[in-house]
């Protein structure tokens, strides 16, 4: 074996081992492994993974950082560059960010199984806080009815933003019924937050309705070619290649176009008229 064949080896070993421990919320060890990394040889895909790894240390200075040699290193690296905007943004606004303790990060992967049966959505009334700028892509939330709405909260407690009314009408008679539903969120970008949505269990009742029909339910699944894993790190999304290029192509695409992620005109006719909620 040569030289460079045991640096390949290194290298795979050390990003393995970088990503399991994102995947655990040991962040630390995440960041030890990635500076090994980089004094093998620095690299955008580190440079992030060291940007995010600090990130969630509430090490906003340091994330700061290497978001910018990244950006430095690859000028229009969409993940640094959306992620070195929200950190400066949160370094003006308060210096810091709460750190949490329960955060749960899923694979996005297990939303995307079964035609008809997840969605994703873009939240309503997002209000700029502290606790919406320690969310992260990739993070577990909540569902709760309330009423006739359906609110998104975070590992917390805390409200991170509303499910638009027709979806959540659609929701709530659905949660009433039985259903079960899991939830993460698929794409933050400062107030426009996007939630994949997840039915879990079918309540006997419900057995015949589609929860997601139509376009709402395509709109989740395009995108997501074969071979693309969650690497835990935020918004990248990793190929089987590992090419720069392909990553910023599926990150840019993954979620679909806006015509595609409700789907009201699907969701209206199943309701039915006998359904129908007068909206408040």
């Amino acid at each position: 074996m040569t030289r460079q064949d045991e640096k390949l080896r290194l290298q795979r070993r050390l990003q393995s081992q970088a990503i399991d421990h994102a995947a655990r919320n040991r962040w630390q060890e995440a960041v030890d492994v990635n500076l090994q990394l980089i004094e093998i040889g620095e690299d955008t895909d580190t440079l992030n993974r060291l940007g995010k790894a600090y990130f969630e240390l509430n090490r906003l200075e340091d994330a700061r950082d290497y978001y910018q040699r990244a950006l430095k290193l690859t000028p229009n690296n969409p993940i640094a560059r959306k992620n070195l905007e929200r950190i400066e943004e949160l370094l003006a606004r308060s210096g810091s960010i709460p750190v949490k303790t329960n955060r749960q990060l899923v694979d996005l992967r297990l939303f995307i199984t079964e035609t008809g049966k997840t969605a994703i959505t873009q939240l309503i009334d997002v209000t700029r806080s502290p606790s919406l700028g320690a969310v992260v892509t990739g993070e577990k939330v909540e569902l709760r009815l309330e009423g006739r709405h359906v609110v998104v909260i975070d590992t917390d407690g805390n409200m991170i933003g509303r499910v638009e009314p027709k979806l959540a009408q659609r929701l709530a008679e659905l949660m009433s019924g039985g259903n079960r539903y899991i939830a993460a969120i698929a794409q933050i970008h400062g107030t426009k937050v996007r939630v994949l949505i997840r039915e879990i269990y079918q309540d006997p009742s419900q057995r015949g309705r589609v929860s997601f029909p139509g376009s709402l339910s395509d709109g989740a699944m395009r995108g997501y070619p074969s071979g693309v894993a969650f690497d835990d790190y935020g918004d990248d999304m990793l190929e089987d290649d590992d090419t720069s290029d392909d990553r910023e192509e599926v990150e840019e695409e993954a979620f679909g176009g806006e015509e595609e992620e409700l789907g009201l005109d699907d969701i209206e006719q199943d309701i039915g008229e006998d359904d129908d909620m007068n909206e408040e």
